[in-house]
């Protein structure tokens, strides 16, 4: 089962080019060597709650629970916020939906977030629906659906939906589809606290 570490920060206004630097040379290699796997880090270009994310992924919570644990994860989070600043994080759970996830990410990828709270009476009704005609209906869209997540530790909303797109232009227009406002719309009937975002490639390890 695939588990992730996201890390959200925005960076102190003039310490740009120092925060990349740190993040490149040092955070990356860092959490790599505590036994995770940096995905990549993404500028948030629209949406709220961070201007960066950085992904670490694991084959299981245990060893991200350890590298949390281990003193050199806590120097490195420690040496982070020299240059970032409202720092938080989450662990997130694959939650089977989607079969794979690969981490083949290219630096024109764009990724299409969306997040939202299932409500609990209608999670069976829910379930059947987002793997029969709202993930496929993204597919068909051109936004890869690239794993559904839980928020395992972390503030909400409980779950993701990670999408993929290689051109910001089409996405913009598969979102005005009427397919898509369809689909969204009928997706509201089973959840709560709907949001949504779009990234751009950062940083990648």
């Amino acid at each position: 089962m695939s588990v992730k570490l996201n890390h959200y920060w925005s960076i102190i206004p003039g310490m740009d080019g120092e925060c990349v630097e740190f993040v490149t040379n040092k955070f990356i290699p860092g959490v790599n060597n505590l036994g995770l796997h940096t995905v990549a880090v993404w500028s948030v270009l629209i949406g709220a709650y961070s201007e960066i994310v950085l992904e670490n992924t694991s084959s299981d919570f245990e060893n991200i629970e350890k590298a949390l644990k281990d003193t050199r994860y806590k120097l490195l989070k420690q040496a982070l916020h020299k240059y970032v600043k409202n720092y938080q994080s989450k662990v997130l759970i694959n939650t089977g939906k989607i079969d794979t996830y690969t981490m083949d990410i290219s630096q024109d990828t764009i990724k299409f977030n969306q997040m939202w709270n299932v409500q609990t009476h209608k999670k069976d009704k829910y379930d059947q629906f987002v793997i029969n005609e709202f993930y496929p209906v993204l597919n068909e869209l051109g936004i890869a659906v690239a794993g559904e997540w839980e928020v395992l530790i972390g503030d909400g909303p409980g779950i993701i939906c990670e999408g993929r797109v290689a051109d910001i232009n089409n996405l913009i227009l598969n979102l005005q589809s009427k397919k898509f406002q369809n689909v969204n719309c009928e997706l509201k009937q089973y959840i709560e606290n709907y949001r949504s975002r779009i990234l751009t490639f950062y940083v990648k390890n």
